[in-house]
């Protein structure tokens, strides 16, 4: 039985008080003495379910509130268990790679006036080591509510293969005031990334989705270049790739190009097209 409150103990004590002097100033109808303890028994019985109902409102609540923390962990752990999967690749080219780029990291260290003039480097080292590495320029236009933009990056080919290379891939996906989940995320990113394409379209997806979780849960808004289209954008849009360890515009501003010729952009250059999913 549930605890009745004494101040409504305290309220059905004076109704009873009052029922027998009103009953006492009667004009002689017959009432049972027991009347008012029947009374007293009604209200306490309402008093009871009023309890219980709230009891019962306050276990739903507390049972959903369970239920939604039980559901957010369960899709933490699902994603967890997905990167760490589509990490966990560790075929001898990628750790070759990832080796050779770490080397290059050390080699070019904090020499670079900007990224792209970092990478640059990173790709002319990885070639000097034999390796079939370029550096890619992807641009897009705006489409529906994604932004227009541009990224760089450094691939490798491998016989028929080709792999992304990126150092401190977590950095692109930072943002403020992150949830630890969101944290734990990011951590599972090596410094030095090395993957195939279609398991870095994957990882794009899982932490972008994490990552407007993560705003969201601190009621942030989702800016467009933080959104899952804007990020796939930046290795799957269409890219021209180089090979040159000095750009273009350098050799064009040094007078070192052929006479009467401008370098335009990316020389011996290909443009490919890289479906967003």
């Amino acid at each position: 039985m549930a605890r009745i409150p004494v101040k409504f103990r305290r309220i059905v004590a004076a109704f009873n008080e009052g029922a027998k002097i009103r009953l006492c100033e009667s004009s002689g109808s017959d009432h049972s003495p027991d009347n008012s303890t029947d009374l007293s028994d009604l209200v306490n019985s309402f008093i009871e379910r009023q309890n219980t109902t709230e009891e019962d409102e306050d276990h739903t609540e507390s049972s959903d509130r369970k239920s939604e923390v039980s559901e957010s962990d369960t899709n933490y752990l699902e994603t967890r268990e997905r990167l760490q999967s589509l990490l966990a690749c560790d075929e001898e080219v990628i750790q070759r790679i990832r080796a050779e780029t770490q080397l290059a990291c050390q080699y070019v260290g904090n020499s670079s006036s900007s990224k792209g003039h970092y990478k640059r480097q990173l790709m002319s080292r990885l070639r000097n080591r034999g390796f079939d590495a370029g550096l890619c320029k992807s641009r897009w236009e705006k489409s529906g509510g994604k932004q227009a933009g541009e990224y760089e990056y450094i691939d490798v080919n491998d016989g028929e293969t080709r792999y992304i290379v990126e150092v401190f891939l977590a950095g692109e996906f930072e943002i403020a005031r992150p949830t630890d989940q969101y944290v734990s995320f990011l951590q599972l990113l090596p410094p030095i990334f090395v993957c195939k394409p279609d398991e870095l379209k994957q990882i794009v997806r899982l932490i972008s989705t994490a990552m407007k979780q993560s705003m969201k849960s601190m009621d942030m808004h989702v800016p467009p270049w933080r959104r899952n289209a804007y990020m796939q954008a930046k290795w799957f849009s269409s890219y021209k790739r180089t090979i040159n360890a000095v750009s273009a515009k350098k050799v064009s501003d040094s007078g070192m190009g052929f006479p009467g010729k401008q370098l335009i952009g990316f020389e011996y250059s290909s443009e490919k097209v890289m479906p967003v999913m």
